[in-house]
């Protein structure tokens, strides 16, 4: 389990329809919420990085050009995240044991807390999926197990990933953390305001 090959998928194909501006460029504090997310996977020591595009994809690729993450482009984007998901784990199946989820919309996860996770993952072998828990509340990133990446890419997408997950309740462990940007997600104008307020 010491040498436990994690990876990193970011889906950043959507619409940004309730937002009206294009969520992965938006910046806080001078960078672009997608590089944030890129960069607090790099500051933890995974390099495996998969964010996946689709919508507006000409102007996400050069700004990607310049990270060391793997783009790929989700030419179904418009049938939602899971369709994103999808394409993304074809990218990983075969190299990793594990891999964080992180939709590009939740950027400012602490470091503390993917290193929270990364350790009750090593730890725990009968352990399929770990998820942060702020308050009772499941948050992202999830840390989940390669083992159902099949399971994924052969769904039909009802109810998104959390429903097919949820068949694995029983091999799940929540991990409370302190961090309450698990929970934040930018939906709107009003949500990004609000990040901005409480990046540091």
């Amino acid at each position: 389990m010491a040498d436990l090959r994690l990876a990193a998928l970011i889906p950043a194909a959507g619409f940004s329809r309730r937002m009206k501006a294009f969520k992965p460029l938006l910046k806080i504090d001078g960078t672009t919420i997608i590089e944030r997310a890129i960069a607090l996977f790099q500051s933890v020591g995974i390099h495996d990085i998969v964010t996946v595009v689709g919508h507006r994809s000409d102007e996400l690729i050069p700004v990607l050009e310049k990270t060391a993450a793997h783009c790929v482009i989700n030419q179904r984007y418009h049938d939602g995240m899971f369709s994103s998901i999808q394409r993304g784990v074809q990218e990983l199946k075969q190299h990793c044991d594990a891999f964080f989820l992180l939709p590009v919309d939740i950027p400012l996860v602490h470091s503390s807390t993917i290193l929270r996770l990364m350790e009750a993952f090593k730890s725990r072998s009968s352990t399929l999926i770990c998820s942060p828990h702020y308050n009772n509340r499941q948050g992202h990133p999830p840390l989940i197990d390669s083992c159902l990446i099949d399971e994924i890419l052969t769904y039909d997408g009802q109810g998104g990933l959390r429903s097919l997950l949820k068949k694995y309740e029983d091999r799940t462990y929540m991990v409370a953390v302190s961090d309450r940007h698990v929970l934040m997600d930018i939906d709107t104008q009003a949500d990004l305001a609000l990040l901005r307020n409480t990046a540091f």
